[in-house]
Parts: structure tokens; C-alpha cells; sequence
């Protein structure tokens, strides 16, 4: 509805989010279309994460040097040439993993932080093997540990370590979606601004308020009450209004308590958020009063 509403107001009665949309769309643009895979080389941090975690028994993108170099190194292929027999490699030194890799590493090479696991270079080092009449997998996902001693997958204790913490985080991730309240209350005393003194010994603080719906429904009805104290809250606005759904509502508010509850010159203060008689959020904010009330 928001943005079928903003093209119809036209860009002009939107300037702030179509300046925003053309420093998007132009940041984006540059990337895919020239800066490409230098962010893979020089911006993006997902190299280096994986050069902190990885070990020889990490499954990579790995070329098998072992078959592919053999005693005597890689060879250009010869046709009814006895590639075994005279001690070459399987390797064919075609170049076409080079040349299909995105970032421009040569995988023979060993693990490098430029891969980006795309695993282009299996499918043509594959696609190579077959022309040649050679068993494919000279390049594909394999540890160290395996290619070197043909030991087999083992679930690691840096695995077991891995695996833990990731579940712990996805708990807690799930956890914050599932107990994360609908709607969001900020309640903060303006700024510069002390207590009133009113008439009937009562103290007066002024606040602002920001309430945040994350929910796709309105919520209606929307009032404030005191929990922590005897007192009152006063709008500026009317005192029951809506907040429309994942929008925003925010204004002013006065909090008036009578001297003989408040206990100290600064102390916190409980407000409840309300949505008819459903209490759907709480906050706390400090509340100023005269040293006298100690």
C-alpha cells in the first residue's frame, strides 16, 4: 500500500527516499557491473572468516595434487600417450580452471582466500576429465587430511564446537523472534527540560514518545498508564489514538505524581503501554523531582 501510494504522489513529494532508491541503485550498479569480483578480492570479509576457521580437515574446493601432479608433474595431453607409465599427473595443464574462476585464482595452487566455492572450476576440470577419457574429480570438495592420507569425513571436535555455537545462536535467534514484543515504546524526558512544580504539590515532568508497530495489523486504542507510582499521564495529542501497522506514532506526554510518592530527586518511574485494557508493552524513564522529596 506504501509504495503504491508513493507512486502516485509522484518523486517530488518523496525526495529523501528517491535520493536514498538513486544511491542505492548507482552503489549497486558500480558493484555488478565493473567493481564485480574485486569485492570478493578486496571488500568482502568472507576470505578471511574462513582462513580463521578452517583446518586440514575442513571440506574445501581442493585439486587432488596427489593425482594430479603424481612423480613428474602436470602434462599437456597426447593421445594414446601412457600418462602413468611415464609418471605424469592426470592433470592436463589445460588452464580452464584458471579461466572459468571469477576472482582469477588458480586452485592447483592450494586453498586461497580469493575462492568463493562457486565450484566452477570442478564442473570444466570435470567436463575436461571426460574428453580426455580421465576419472573426474581431480578437482572437487575434499580435506586436506583426505587428499593427503585418504582419511575419511570424521565429525571433528572443531565441528562438534561449530555446531554448538550455531545452534545456541539460531536458539537465540528464534527465541528473539518468538518473545519480541509487537509493538516498541521509547519514552525520554525532553531534552533541557526540568520538573513543574503544579498546584495540589504536584511534579510535572514532560516527555516524548516514540511507539513502533512490527506487526502488519493497526493497533488501536493506544493510551499510557502510570504502573510504578500514583499519578497520572497526560497527552498533548487525544489521549487514545492508533498506531497504524509497522508505522510509527510518536508525540508528547506529561507525568504528574503528587510529592508524597516520589522518594528521591531522580528515580525511575514504570509506564504501561496500553491497547484498550490489553497491557502490550511496558518502558521505564526517570522521573526529576525537588531535593526536598528525598
Amino acid at each position: 500500500d506504501t509504495l503504491i501510494r508513493y507512486i502516485v504522489d509522484g518523486p517530488l513529494q518523496h525526495v529523501s527516499t528517491l535520493i536514498s532508491l538513486l544511491i542505492f541503485t548507482a552503489v549497486f550498479y558500480f558493484v555488478f557491473a565493473w567493481f564485480r569480483e574485486q569485492v570478493c578480492i578486496i571488500a568482502c570479509p568472507y576470505g578471511r572468516m574462513q582462513g580463521v576457521l578452517l583446518d586440514n580437515k575442513s571440506i574445501v574446493v581442493a585439486y587432488d595434487h596427489k593425482r594430479g601432479e603424481a612423480e613428474n608433474g602436470r602434462k599437456k595431453f597426447r593421445k594414446n600417450e601412457d600418462r602413468e607409465a611415464l609418471g605424469f599427473g592426470d592433470c592436463i595443464d589445460c588452464f580452464q580452471c584458471v579461466n572459468v574462476c571469477p576472482t582469477g585464482i588458480d586452485i592447483r595452487n592450494g586453498t586461497q582466500l580469493e575462492c568463493v566455492n562457486c565450484t566452477a572450476c570442478i564442473d570444466e576440470c570435470d567436463t575436461i576429465m571426460e574428453k580426455v577419457n580421465l576419472p573426474k574429480g581431480l578437482i572437487r570438495y575434499a580435506s586436506e587430511a583426505e587428499i593427503e592420507k585418504k582419511e575419511k569425513f570424521k565429525f571433528t571436535p572443531r565441528l562438534k564446537g561449530y555446531t554448538a555455537v550455531l545452534t545456541i545462536l539460531t536458539g537465540i535467534f528464534i527465541g528473539m523472534l518468538f518473545l519480541r514484543n509487537d509493538l516498541e515504546a521509547d519514552i525520554l524526558r525532553l531534552p533541557g527540560q526540568l520538573y513543574e512544580h503544579k498546584e495540589g504539590n504536584i511534579i510535572s515532568n514532560v516527555y516524548t514518545y516514540k511507539l513502533l508497530n512490527k506487526t502488519t495489523e493497526d493497533v488501536n486504542d493506544v493510551h499510557f498508564k502510570l504502573l510504578s507510582h500514583q499519578g497520572t499521564v497526560k497527552l498533548v495529542r487525544d489521549q487514545d489514538f492508533q498506531v497504524p501497522a509497522q508505522g510509527l506514532a510518536e508525540g508528547t506526554l506529561f507525568v504528574e505524581i503528587n510529592y508524597s510518592a516520589v522518594e528521591s530527586d531522580k528515580e525511575k518511574v514504570k509506564i504501561g503501554v496500553y491497547s484498550g485494557d490489553e497491557l502490550i508493552e511496558t518502558t521505564s524513564t526517570a522521573f526529576l523531582a525537588p531535593r526536598s522529596y528525598k
